[in-house]
């Protein structure tokens, strides 16, 4: 039996369709923090500027904070493709099994998974000619159904 490590079909088809990053807006992004570090050297104190300790902390900051958002970035790509990877997994164990499908304009079908096939990077299960995407899939049986 295959056991799903990073989450269901469901969550992967989910984050999929509502994939879009948001960000905190209260949240200090690398454009800001500059605008701000270069709003404090165009202010500062002529008679009492910062001193170099604390602008070079500041430059650290910010090449730590930027960083950060890369090594996020990444991340973020690499849990992606792992989705992705999963779910072709998923995708393809499904091959010679029997599913029920709910469809999107709300018909119940049976029918036999022939294939595989991509679209817009996602894995589509092939029943009966058709594709078919995962979130229309209520129930997966074991090989043909006598009917």
């Amino acid at each position: 039996m295959y056991f799903n490590p990073v989450g269901t079909v469901q969550d992967i088809i989910h984050g999929r369709e509502t994939g879009e990053k948001t960000r905190d807006p209260s949240a200090l992004g690398k454009d800001q923090f500059l605008k701000l570090l270069i709003t404090q050297l165009k202010h500062q104190d002529p008679i009492n500027p910062v001193e170099d300790k604390e602008f070079i902390a500041q430059l650290a900051q910010f090449s730590s904070l930027e960083q950060m958002q890369n090594l996020n970035t990444n991340l973020n790509d690499m849990m992606l493709a792992q989705q992705k990877l999963t779910a072709l997994g998923q995708a393809t164990q499904m091959i010679g099994q029997q599913v029920e499908l709910q469809t999107k304009k709300g018909e119940q079908l049976f029918g036999n998974v022939t294939g595989v096939q991509f679209k817009d990077g996602w894995p589509q299960i092939i029943v009966d000619g058709k594709l078919f995407d995962f979130s229309e899939v209520v129930a997966i049986r074991e090989g043909k159904k006598d009917e």
